[in-house]
């Protein structure tokens, strides 16, 4: 990237602010849509099938590839142009999507494998984004920009849920998908926007390019292994990792048992929209208080913290019988995750060294990601035999315990 800051760290502020700013923009659209998409699948499987398994099984496949693809993923992501990246992947989901409402008619295997193979895109571009944000981004500024974007993605989760709704109550799933579909070329084109001259495309700093460039590169199984050491070595890092994969899977676990709760209980997806607006009504305001008060905060203890609420939170649904007072229990779980998700991911990327973020991230998405998916796939079946209100404790147990062990651990409260 030329100009001030081009090789040792992000942008001058007006080119940073221009660079963030398009980024903000994009990344808002694009994940409005997929709010909309998150709905639409689920309702689409459920309202094919009427199988709480089959519906785990599509929401399981949006993760599925992280298992998969997520290390080799990560290592692409450090030998890639960033930006570039992350554009290609767009324009391929959004390719991707617009298909589904063609081949929905006609077989439900073909869902399946489209869901399937835009998730493995999308394992291109999650951890690609989380990488780039220290490109663009001053290392001061870093706690308050991920709150920032935190707050814009969850906004879209009040307005993409609700959106949802009302769309496939009004007109049609299939309008909803090409929604989503028009949402990804709107990122690509804010990414596209970005000035060449001001974003460091995956420039590296590591030994090895600064030595002899593309020639000098070891073979990507090296580099997969030498990602997989840094996370394994690092006393604060894989304690952070052992807490996180507490989170997604009692996280993963809640989502078909919301729907299926929303389902059973309170008259469908409209119903299971509200949840899922809840709580990104409270990730946002999460988001917003961390946007405020990001220079006192202390990670440790917010992670902590955090983790217990969420917990006690999914505990608590199981005792409640109305709607509304669920929803306030949930705005609470989303102000909660906000404020550990978000030191979660602050965290990362001021540990992991810059030439390490794709392959560490990438390792690090292909494990939560893959206990997301255990989680999505085990409560769905665990669904048919379970009650949901036993389900919903054990679930709260799952996040919270381990929190208290990081209360106990300096790895994890000091940092």
């Amino acid at each position: 990237m030329g100009g001030a800051g081009a090789v040792g760290g992000a942008a001058s502020a007006p080119a940073y602010r221009r660079d963030f700013g398009l980024l903000l923009s994009g990344q808002f659209v694009s994940r409005l849509g997929d709010k909309m998409a998150l709905v639409a699948f689920p309702v689409l499987v459920y309202g094919t099938t009427d199988s709480a398994f089959s519906t785990g099984v599509v929401l399981a496949l949006f993760t599925l590839p992280y298992v998969l693809f997520g290390v080799l993923a990560g290592a692409v992501i450090d030998r890639s142009r960033k930006r570039t990246l992350m554009i290609s992947v767009d324009l391929i989901r959004a390719a991707l999507v617009l298909a589904v409402p063609f081949v929905a008619p006609h077989s439900l295997a073909a869902v399946y494998g489209l869901a399937f193979v835009i998730a493995t895109a999308s394992v291109f571009f999650e951890p690609c984004l989380l990488a780039f944000v220290p490109e663009i981004v001053p290392e001061d500024k870093l706690l308050r920009a991920n709150s920032v974007l935190a707050t814009g993605d969850n906004l879209t989760e009040i307005l993409g849920y609700l959106l949802a709704g009302a769309v496939i109550f009004s007109l049609s799933i299939r309008t909803v998908l090409v929604i989503d579909a028009g949402t990804f070329l709107v990122s690509a084109a804010a990414l596209a926007l970005m000035g060449a001259g001001r974003v460091r495309a995956g420039r590296r700093a590591t030994e090895h390019e600064r030595d002899g460039g593309v020639a000098a590169r070891p073979r990507i199984g090296h580099e997969i292994a030498e990602g997989l050491r840094f996370l394994a070595g690092h006393p604060g890092l894989r304690a952070n990792t052992l807490l996180t994969v507490a989170v997604v899977a009692g996280v993963g676990a809640s989502y078909p048992l919301s729907f299926l709760l929303a389902v059973e209980q309170f008259g469908g997806a409209w119903s299971f929209t509200l949840m899922e607006a809840a709580i990104a009504a409270g990730y946002l305001a999460g988001s917003i208080w961390l946007v405020i008060v990001a220079r006192g905060v202390h990670k440790g203890t917010v992670i902590t913290v955090g983790m217990t609420l969420t917990g006690a939170g999914f505990a608590l649904v199981a005792s409640l019988t109305r709607l509304p007072s669920i929803l306030i229990v949930f705005a609470l779980i989303g102000v909660a995750n906000a404020v550990l998700l978000i030191a979660i991911d602050t965290y990362l990327q001021e540990t992991i060294p810059a030439g390490l973020r794709g392959r560490v991230l990438g390792a690090r998405f292909t494990i939560t990601q893959g206990v997301y998916a255990l989680g999505v796939l085990g409560a769905g079946a665990l669904a048919v035999f379970v009650d949901l209100d036993v389900l919903f404790v054990g679930v709260g147990l799952i996040v919270a315990l381990p929190a208290l062990v990081g209360l106990l651990t300096p790895a994890v409260r000091d940092v």
